[in-house]
């Protein structure tokens, strides 16, 4: 019997296609939120954008220390009154910041090759909040003040106030 050594070799190189054919196609992730690219263009000429929310749900949103990025730089800063009881933070992005953060934050939801999926509801939340802010914004119209999204939903009571009886 005679035995073709480079038979081993083309499933191998098979099975090597096959795997990696396999993870660009997992890797793609699903599209970007609907007006996507427009909030971009639309963060990029901002001069500063704050978002308040606690200090955990902005550490665990922003990417690692191996993925540098500019909104990396911005440091939290801590609230005052019942705010900062409440753990909540305030933080400053320039516009290009804003962008990379916003980047980030869609990767994560639309499981691109980067993404962090375990950060994916968290990530989805902080889009929502920040998308409707970005998107009144009107090109040409600079803000009466800083552009400014806070994730607290405890902001508004659970449910309405006992009538006093």
């Amino acid at each position: 019997m005679l035995i073709n050594p480079f038979r081993g070799r083309r499933r191998a190189a098979a099975v090597l296609a096959a795997v990696a054919v396999l993870v660009f196609v997992t890797g793609c992730g699903d599209d970007p939120p609907p007006g996507h690219a427009e909030r971009l263009q639309k963060a990029a000429g901002v001069a500063s954008f704050k978002i308040t929310c606690t200090k955990d749900l902005w550490d665990r949103t922003k990417p690692g220390s191996t993925n540098r990025d500019s909104h990396e730089d911005a440091k939290p800063c801590g609230l005052s009154g019942a705010a900062g009881e409440r753990g909540l933070v305030e933080i400053t992005l320039t516009g290009s910041q804003l962008v990379d953060y916003l980047k980030t934050l869609e990767e994560d939801i639309s499981g691109g090759m980067g993404a962090n999926r375990s950060v994916e509801e968290l990530s989805r939340r902080m889009y929502e909040a920040i998308a409707p802010v970005v998107d009144r914004i009107e090109k040409g119209k600079p803000p009466a003040e800083v552009p400014q999204a806070v994730v607290d939903d405890a902001v508004a009571p659970a449910s309405p106030a006992p009538s006093p009886s």
